[in-house]
């Protein structure tokens, strides 16, 4: 068994009301692990895996048994299993990393994946730079004083206040994306692709950080794979909602592909 290639993959939003069937999902992202186990030397999941998740002391969310137990096998063989923190799951703590010996990155990560420099982000960092409000909620949603507050409110009002807001965002942000066209993230009007934030990011950090060779994202449920100058790529990862949308690097080149589904 050769084990060559290391897999990113982004926003499946395990157990959100947005999937007609949430369970055919999570066995669909297991059969896709189960096809990629063999090559798989690492799988980078970039954020927003879960709809919602947050670890109180002794409780994390039901759910899942499929997926994390499939993962903590894959750990125990020796492959590499990361979570990069997203805006939906950005509250883990030490479960994963105990359960099934996966890493937890809760910011940007730079780091040298066979002979290439990556950067890994899940991208909600990048938008919170545009106006306050979301630059307020994403300080708040990693505050350690409201994650203690939020932790005091018994689940059965948490959960569901989350899972609301959740499926009222993706409503409305998979209402106004099109083919080929973005929506701004605060304004009802369209631009070119060019013009999408994490590729204007991702040019500006090729100037900062020239040693990035690839700037991977997830966050915006695009699939787009944009060459940058100097041979230097962009890449946000799609989503598990609509593309069943992954990237693949073998060390020598990086694809944008998705999983087949066969029923």
């Amino acid at each position: 068994m050769t084990r060559d290639k290391i897999y990113f993959v982004s926003d499946v939003h395990l157990g959100s009301g947005y999937h007609a069937d949430p369970m055919a999902v999570e066995r669909r992202l297991v059969r896709w692990l189960e096809s990629v186990r063999p090559s798989a030397r690492a799988v980078y999941f970039l954020g927003d895996i879960f709809d919602y998740w947050f670890e109180y002391r002794k409780v994390v969310p039901q759910g899942y048994v499929r997926f994390l137990g499939l993962l903590g096998l894959m750990s125990d063989e020796g492959i590499e299993i990361h979570f990069f923190a997203g805006n939906h799951d950005v509250w883990f703590a030490d479960y994963l990393p105990r359960e099934i010996g996966a890493t937890i990155h809760h910011r940007a990560e730079i780091v040298q994946l066979m002979g290439k420099t990556f950067r890994l982000a899940h991208g909600d960092e990048e938008y919170s730079q545009e106006n306050w409000k979301d630059r307020l909620i994403y300080h708040i949603f990693r505050s350690r004083i409201c994650r203690a507050l939020y932790a005091a409110v018994h689940p059965r009002w948490t959960v569901g206040l989350a899972e609301s807001l959740s499926l009222r965002s993706r409503r409305r942000g998979l209402q106004l994306q099109t083919i080929g066209r973005i929506p701004h993230a605060y304004h009802n009007e369209y631009f070119d692709v060019e013009k999408e934030l994490l590729v204007t990011k991702a040019k500006e950090y090729s100037q900062e950080i020239p040693e990035v060779d690839y700037f991977l994202f997830g966050h915006r449920h695009l699939m787009l794979d944009m060459a940058l100058r100097n041979d230097k790529r962009v890449i946000i990862l799609g989503d598990w909602l609509r593309y069943n949308s992954y990237a693949v690097w073998d060390g020598s080149y990086l694809s944008l592909e998705q999983f087949e589904v066969i029923d």
